[in-house]
């Protein structure tokens, strides 16, 4: 059994230092320590990833997270099956659509993901990052489409950097936190990347 104890740490390190042991693992049994929620959902969704077994444990705020490796383990299918035969994820690093009057760059961010929703080739999943965090909390004019969204398959992912730094941990509404490294590596995985 193998120990990485990640606290203290700055995500998306506990992400990486986690993957690089189980990468040096054939098989066997890796503890993960933790100290925040974030990180403790990054590791899991790494090891859900990964098709590997986990087993949580919280004790005082620490989270101990136990990842199974070992023969018989399958690599899990990506998530957001959406209707695209191509992998396209898409990167959203604002609020608002394009450079500008605020009013308009929120008219037609409202527009773009109406027009997506109606598009027969959806992303596989959408990153929110910087003031873009801000579309996936509570009170935002395109939560509605971004349900109709998840419901067709698209994974919603918010950068949980960005949600601390505007203090909107508790107002996500929709779809999961992500970190640099899980977005890093789907944009190199990705057939098709797209930047708004």
């Amino acid at each position: 059994m193998q120990t990485v104890d990640n606290r203290g740490l700055a995500c998306p390190e506990p992400v990486i230092r986690t993957k690089k042991a189980l990468d040096n693992m054939d098989t066997g049994t890796l503890i993960s320590i933790v100290d925040n929620e974030i990180a403790k959902e990054n590791v899991l969704r790494l090891a859900n990833s990964m098709g590997l077994t986990t087993l949580v444990s919280e004790e005082n705020g620490i989270f101990r997270i136990e990842i199974k490796k070992g023969e018989g383990a399958v690599a899990a299918t990506l998530p957001g099956s959406a209707p695209s035969a191509r992998h396209t994820t898409l990167l959203v690093k604002s609020d608002l659509f394009g450079e500008g009057e605020q009013p308009l760059g929120q008219v037609l961010m409202k527009s773009f993901f109406y027009a997506l929703n109606e598009s027969s080739l959806l992303p596989r999943e959408i990153f929110f990052v910087n003031s873009a965090v801000k579309l996936t909390c509570q009170g935002s004019a395109v939560l509605a489409k971004l349900h109709d969204l998840e419901e067709k398959g698209v994974q919603i992912l918010s950068c949980g950097t960005c949600l601390d730094f505007y203090q909107l941990q508790d107002k996500l509404a929709i779809g999961e936190v992500t970190n640099m490294f899980s977005i890093v590596e789907c944009l190199t995985e990705a057939d098709h990347t797209i930047t708004i």
